[in-house]
């Protein structure tokens, strides 16, 4: 994301070191117009225009990716190309602080960073908010307004790496306020790094070699950069969801641009490698955006290409001027209609994602030409503004002449800053509580009593004793609470590890019952613990749910472009051993289909055949052992989030789904339960849908939260499933 060092603003004194070589005499035969332009590059001695180009190119990256991700798929390196910048001002600022003082004022140092990014950051927060509440269905609120608590709180990466790996999170709609992962590391990177470079000098200075206070500085964002990195490739290699997001795989990239203002601190480059470095760093830059994607494993080594490109045209800045100053990038990049997006490049990176968020929203799909030039526009207008009326006049805002020091001095307090940020902080938390509760409220109202007869659900489809709907009643579960209306089930039981989870652990219906029932699979195997608990009370069978989110029964690994899922299925084999053990009377398994899977998390098995097989092979062992297999085909699939259609549309019939396109492709697992000589195989399809559609609310039910049922719905099908298991 854009730095706080931006143009002149108060930590412009990142670049008061910099200073170029003594102009030659070939300068004469520069125009006067590239004189002009190098010498505000670089000259000055608190500014350097090529940087402000960098950012405009950094920022126009991640613009261009999210508009039109198709057409620069590895635009998202813009991000990676701010943290090398962020990192080249920022620390080395500090090191020139500490060697010229032997200290850094942690307390000015923070007070410019507030000053900088909080004001447009909280604004930026505030209006997302005030749209979700105006453009997005009641459903997606709580979403948001727990987004803007983290963004504002600098722990917004976190909140996302950890969503994102929870299966709900994986199938959730994009959030708005997703961008200020990038902010939160920064700052939780500048939170740690004085720090660190206090420890160094106070180190050294003990030793009595205050001379070495940069080498030792340099030493200690050597140490962390290596260990960053080489943790970066590993975990990008085993769990790249949560490594794109942590913190601890990011901080190399901006250790690296720290390094780079240490190492050539005081010093210049020669032309010929000003220039070469400078094209060779667009070149860098350029490459992954084109050739990079999110199918890597990213950040990992991969980000040694836009990070590498972008210490390049750092370095080019370092050079004198050339005779011909259009063959340098540094000219280029020094353009002023180039270095204005850079002056632009924080507030543009800030408004730019919601604006193409709420978009989308509205058009239904990913914005054409004449769309995406209306979110670029728009954003670049929001950015100027933005940038000329909240970041300037707060950059200016100062600290209160406080009490005077020992030498005269006048000492400055900054506790009206630090009050800023605490009202800029707590000001978006509290408004987000608002849409936040009014969601939970009606969350609340879930657990509460109501007449059974009113909502038949499933049974209104009963083809032998269809039961009475009747009218007027609201829907049940409310529409903007159903992405909470789910089975109540620990963790652990939704998450089974047969190594840290004792079954017993998850044991549900009769806990005195003699018999006992197994419930296997993935979540949409889960969906179905409320009836079957229902049923195992009602017969005095205890029901152990040993599911796992994302990992359907089966002894062949699912995989994404970049990662095989290989944990599943070896837990999966240890699970038949405590099935074995437990010695149930019948198992009961479902999963979301293949189709399903690609469509949800981009997940498939390497063919239909290999699906089937996989599950036949942990399947076999537990008939073999007497064991009764109840397999319940996958229910219909909606594409598309039922309960925002509901909110939105004036018509439920709006909603509904065709049954052909409900049901979708096979399902390998009722083939597999075919091939068994002791199962029985359910399929409830005719409870969601009549013989052309498949309703959005049934008896009065809302029967999907997402691709899952409502825990509402699922209480319905006790009938169906007792019957079909041959209870």
């Amino acid at each position: 994301m854009p730095t706080d060092s931006a143009g002149l603003s108060p930590d412009a004194v990142a670049l008061a070191d910099i200073r170029r070589s003594p102009r030659t005499s070939t300068d004469t035969r520069a125009s006067r117009r590239g004189r002009r332009v190098l010498r505000s590059s670089g000259t000055h001695p608190g500014f350097r225009r090529d940087v402000q180009g960098l950012r405009a190119l950094a920022v126009v990256l991640v613009l261009l990716y999210h508009v039109w991700p198709e057409a620069l798929p590895g635009g998202f390196i813009g991000v990676d190309v701010f943290f090398v910048i962020s990192g080249y001002l920022i620390v080395g600022s500090l090191v020139r602080e500490l060697r010229s003082t032997s200290t850094i004022a942690l307390a000015p140092f923070y007070a410019r960073r507030i000053r900088r990014l909080l004001p447009a950051a909280a604004t930026v927060v505030l209006s997302t908010l005030g749209a979700t509440v105006l453009l997005f269905p009641e459903g997606r609120w709580q979403g948001v307004a727990r987004d803007a608590a983290a963004a504002s709180l600098n722990v917004q990466n976190w909140n996302q790496a950890f969503s994102t790996t929870s299966y709900a999170g994986a199938t959730a709609a994009v959030s708005p306020l997703q961008h200020y992962w990038s902010l939160s590391v920064e700052e939780q990177f500048y939170l740690v790094v004085p720090v660190l470079l206090l420890g160094a000098a106070a180190a050294v200075r003990a030793m009595g070699l205050r001379a070495g206070i940069p080498a030792a500085a340099l030493a200690v964002i050597c140490g962390i950069s290596v260990l960053s990195f080489v943790h970066s490739v590993q975990f990008s290699m085993s769990a790249p969801d949560l490594a794109y997001f942590f913190t601890t795989t990011r901080i190399w990239e901006l250790g690296l641009g720290g390094i780079l203002a240490l190492a050539t601190a005081g010093r210049s480059v020669q032309l010929r490698l000003s220039i070469a470095s400078g094209w060779a760093g667009i070149l860098l830059i350029s490459a992954g955006a084109i050739g990079l994607s999110t199918a890597m494993p990213f950040p990992g080594w991969v980000a040694l290409v836009p990070t590498a490109g972008a210490a390049l045209c750092i370095l080019a800045g370092r050079a004198a001027d050339a005779a011909v100053p259009w063959i340098s990038a540094v000219w280029w990049q020094s353009l002023r209609p180039v270095t204005y997006l850079g002056d632009i490049s924080y507030s543009l990176y800030l408004w730019h994602w919601p604006v193409t968020v709420f978009t989308v929203h509205f058009l239904g799909h990913g914005p054409d030409l004449v769309a995406g030039a209306a979110i670029i526009s728009t954003s670049v207008l929001l950015a100027a503004l933005s940038t000329r009326f909240i970041e300037k006049p707060f950059r200016r805002f100062q600290g209160k002449a406080g009490s005077v020091g020992r030498h005269g001095a006048e000492r400055v307090t900054h506790r009206p800053v630090y009050a800023l940020a605490a009202v800029l902080i707590a000001v978006p938390v509290a408004v987000a509580a608002v849409p936040y509760g009014v969601v939970q409220q009606k969350i609340n109202n879930l657990t509460k009593e109501y007449d059974s007869g009113s909502y038949p659900g499933a049974t209104a489809f009963d083809s032998s004793n269809p039961a009475t709907v009747p009218e007027g009643q609201p829907l049940r579960p409310a529409p903007a609470a159903a992405m909470a209306d789910m089975p109540s089930l620990d963790e652990a039981c939704t998450v089974y590890d047969p190594a840290e989870t004792p079954y017993a652990e998850c044991m549900f219906g009769d806990p005195g019952g003699a018999k006992a029932i197994v419930l296997v699979g993935d979540s949409h195997a889960a969906q179905f613990v409320a009836p079957l608990d229902a049923i195992a009370r009602d017969g005095g069978y205890r029901l152990y749910v040993l599911t796992r989110n994302g990992c359907p029964f089966n002894a062949e690994p699912l995989h994404s472009d970049t990662y095989t899922y290989a944990l599943c299925p070896s837990q999966n084999l240890e699970t038949v051993k405590d099935i074995l053990e437990i010695e149930p009377e019948l198992v009961v398994t479902s999963a979301m289909r293949p189709a399903s899977y690609d469509h949800a998390l981009g997940w498939t098995w390497d063919s239909p055949r290999s699906a089937v097989d996989g599950y036949l092979e942990v399947l076999e062992p537990l008939e073999q052992a007497g064991i009764h297999i109840g397999v319940i085909a996958d229910i219909p699939y909606p594409t598309f989030s039922v309960p925002d259609c509901v909110l939105e549309k004036d018509s439920i019939d709006d909603c509904n789904v065709q049954r052909p396109d409900a049901i979708g492709a096979t399902d390998p697992l009722v083939e597999a339960a075919m091939r068994l000589n002791n199962s029985r195989q359910v399929d409830l399809t005719d409870y969601f849908c009549d013989d052309q559609r498949c309703p959005a609310v049934v008896g009065n039910v809302l029967a999907y939260r997402d691709n899952h049922i409502t825990n509402t719905f699922a209480r319905t099908l006790v009938l169906p499933l007792r019957k079909g298991l041959g209870f």
